[in-house]
């Protein structure tokens, strides 16, 4: 009998995926200790305000404190899952809209940041030219891209010649090149010379 795996179980996948669940594991014990933290400090000051009034104001930042917490948890939570797993409206909202909000985020990236008028006015904020001058300016670098470049016309050569490039190019070169209209041509320049 097998058994499949729930879907909140963790893939762990490398030692990267390990230390991320671990820093995860270790930062919801902190927010879980900070926040059973600003509990017990609020019990414990209003157990004592009455002997010290000072007391107050402990207990009045811990209260906040907490609330503060919790909201921000119940917000964080909301957002992924039903909370407690209670079926709370207007919960889990990333899980159950998330085909919507993908939509919504292709289009946005499409719209402002894909669309050729945006791309346009990027592409014409960079100064090409500058910015390869100021590369090659690199001894080293202008040295590296010209040994690169010895390297490769040779082969680029090669493989042009054994996929056939060479010949297409050439046959269409001289398809292009007996359409052109010579006698109309040499007419015009014999006239121009005499």
């Amino acid at each position: 009998m097998s058994q499949s795996a729930s879907p909140l179980t963790p893939v762990r996948f490398d030692a990267e995926a390990d230390a991320k669940l671990s820093a995860l594991r270790r930062t919801k014990f902190l927010a879980a200790a900070a926040l059973a933290l600003c509990v017990l400090v609020f019990a414990l000051a209003k157990s004592f305000e009455h002997i010290h009034a000072w007391l107050g104001f402990v207990a009045a930042f811990a209260e906040a404190a907490t609330i503060g917490g919790l909201a921000d948890w119940y917000a964080v939570v909301a957002l992924f899952r039903r909370p407690l797993g209670l079926p709370i409206p207007h919960t889990a909202i990333i899980p159950e809209n998330q085909n919507r909000i993908a939509d919504n985020l292709g289009r946005f990236i499409e719209v402002n940041f894909l669309a050729p008028e945006p791309v346009r006015e990027k592409l014409a904020e960079v100064d090409f030219s500058a910015l390869v001058a100021d590369w090659l300016a690199d001894t080293e670098r202008a040295a590296g891209l010209s040994r690169f470049i010895v390297r490769l016309v040779p082969q680029t050569l090669a493989a042009i010649e054994q996929s056939g490039l060479r010949g297409f190019v050439t046959s269409r070169m001289l398809e292009q090149i007996e359409k052109v209209p010579l006698a109309p041509l040499a007419a015009e320049l014999l006239s121009a010379l005499t």
